[in-house]
């Protein structure tokens, strides 16, 4: 495999933050703030010895960092036996890439103790440019005898040598899980490449994890070269056929699945129609069953019952004279009762009468439905989409209280775990202009869902408290990265709860004057500090026209 798809393969699917030229001291602050960094490239920023003491230090306090680069900060042994503090210890570290480091050999002996430790998770090595020689081989040999984590290791432009090259060879074996080793320019001549070749050419090396070696650069005759290339692509293909094999098994093992799933149905179907055939049998024998023993159930009920209904005949006849005596008495009631409702009906009407003369009605007073206005539909000519970002919730919470109060027609869309969606109204030159805020989580689980939101959006606003300066420095390190990757819209950023600032200021506390310049500085386009919604709704109309300008 060659080199460069060796790095992109490694690289694939990380987000790339460089942090730029920091002192060592913040950049320490920002690997310990609790969040995850894929990538962080310190490459040609003049660490030193000095400067790794302060990345040691984050890495053996468990900060998240998959990959690291430390290319070209004059680091030597000596800042190798800081680093090696860090990197026994942490449990998130799978990239390092130290080229063009004078190390040496007491550095790369350093780094392969380091390699032996349980707690040490490494995949991958870069060390190339680093003043090592053959002899310091055996070190690395031994660290991978012990260690099961490192897949590839870059050892190009390095003094290796023959020697060197035939310790190498020893790590090409069935327990070491080496699959890449690099070893451009190194100095190596036939009998190095020959001490590789007799370990491909073992029939046991088919079985072994080891898959690529890349060997340019060095004068090997062509012929081995060429026999070394037929034995790592005859293993590749191996690796493949066996792959297809497993595949059309999986094939195979699927239509079978398929086919008896297909014969269980048809089972199933065949047995419902025979249950279905004997119940309507069953059904007919006990219905005929029942029909028997239902007339003779009759019979006795029949017989039973005339002696019953004479008793009941008498008593009906008792209770059919006492009913009509209180019918009677019923009627004679309801008579009363007529009479009273006629005589209360002439009184109110003469009431009426009485009241018709005193006031006579003004029927002008009476409206008529011509009067009577319809409610107008309003339609909005413009709509405008803006997420809001940030790393504190309660910062965000005061900037959603703001917009809701300063929305006409507020209303929540949707609300839940990662994200809070209400629209409403704001005018803007006496037009209506259709407002939507998208409250995303800062939570790192839904940094999926919040770049689907950005994707969608027209404008993005990132909250911070002005007094606290870490809330505000992870606006250039997080949030205007992760927006800007998924394209480019305008960004502002709001300072919120100004009235906490200390007066005289603290170091903690963002200036006004601080918090519009370093803005501007981050990239984005405009810095407010709300404090109330009527700020919310002339915030409002500097961003919608800000981003009509750049649609245009």
């Amino acid at each position: 495999m060659e080199y460069d798809n060796c790095v992109s393969l490694e690289a694939a699917g990380h987000l790339f933050k460089k942090i730029g030229d920091h002192d060592p001291k913040t950049i320490s602050k920002v690997l310990m703030n609790g969040k995850s960094h894929p990538l962080i490239k310190l490459e040609n920023i003049n660490l030193g010895d000095e400067g790794v003491k302060t990345i040691s230090k984050a890495l053996g306090q468990q900060a998240i960092v998959s990959s690291l680069d430390l290319s070209s900060n004059s680091i030597t042994d000596i800042g190798i036996k800081h680093l090696c503090e860090g990197i026994e210890s942490n449990r998130y570290l799978l990239f390092l890439k130290l080229d063009n480091n004078p190390i040496g050999d007491q550095g790369l002996k350093l780094l392969c103790q380091s390699l032996k430790s349980k707690q040490c998770v490494l995949k991958s090595l870069y060390i190339s440019e680093c003043d090592i020689t053959g002899k310091s081989m055996e070190y690395l040999v031994d660290a991978l005898s012990v260690n099961h984590t490192l897949e590839t290791i870059h050892l190009n432009s390095n003094k290796i040598s023959n020697e060197g090259a035939i310790i190498l060879s020893k790590l090409i074996n069935g327990s070491s899980r080496l699959k890449n080793l690099s070893l451009f320019f190194c100095g190596i001549g036939d009998a190095g490449a020959n001490a590789f070749l007799h370990q491909f050419e073992n029939p046991e090396f088919i079985k072994y994890r080891f898959l690529a070696l890349t060997i340019k650069g060095n004068k090997i005759n062509t012929g081995i070269i060429e026999s070394i290339n037929k034995c790592l692509i005859g293993k590749k293909n191996h690796i493949k056929t066996e792959r297809m094999k497993a595949e059309h098994q999986k094939m195979i093992d699927d239509q079978v699945k398929l086919k008896m799933k297909t014969v269980n149905l048809e089972m199933e179907k065949k047995m419902n129609s025979i249950q279905l055939e004997s119940k309507k049998k069953l059904e007919e024998e006990i219905n005929s069953i029942n029909e028997e023993s239902k007339k003779k159930l009759d019979e006795r009920i029949n017989n039973i019952n005339e002696e019953s209904k004479k008793k009941l005949n008498e008593k009906l006849k008792n209770i059919e004279k006492k009913e009509e005596n209180l019918n009677a008495r019923d009627s004679e009631f309801i008579n009363r009762v007529k009479q009273f409702e006629k005589e209360k009906e002439k009184k109110k009407k003469e009431n009426q009468l009485q009241q018709s003369t005193e006031n006579p009605i003004n029927k002008s007073l009476i409206p008529s439905s011509s009067n009577i206005k319809k409610p107008i539909k309003k339609k909005y000519s413009d709509s405008i989409i803006i997420v809001i970002a940030g790393d504190k919730t309660k910062d965000k919470e005061l900037l959603i209280e703001y917009c809701m109060s300063a929305l006409e027609d507020c209303r929540i869309e949707a609300e839940n775990d990662f994200e809070k969606i209400f629209t409403g109204i704001i005018q803007i030159d006496n037009k209506p202009i259709h407002f939507t805020f998208v409250n995303t989580s800062s939570d790192d689980r839904y940094s999926r869902l919040r770049a689907l939101q950005y994707e969608q959006a027209d404008a993005a606003v990132i909250a911070f408290t002005t007094n606290d300066r870490i809330s505000f420095e992870d606006i250039p390190f997080q949030w205007i990265p992760e927006i800007e990757f998924m394209g480019k819209i305008p960004i502002f950023i709001t300072g919120m709860y100004p009235e906490k600032r200390s007066n005289p200021l603290k170091p903690t506390d963002i200036s006004v004057e601080e918090g519009r310049t370093t803005s501007l500085k981050f990239g984005a386009s405009n810095y407010f500090e709300p404090t109330n919604s009527l700020d919310i709704r002339n915030i409002s109309q500097i961003v919608y026209k800000d981003v009509k300008k750049k649609k245009k």
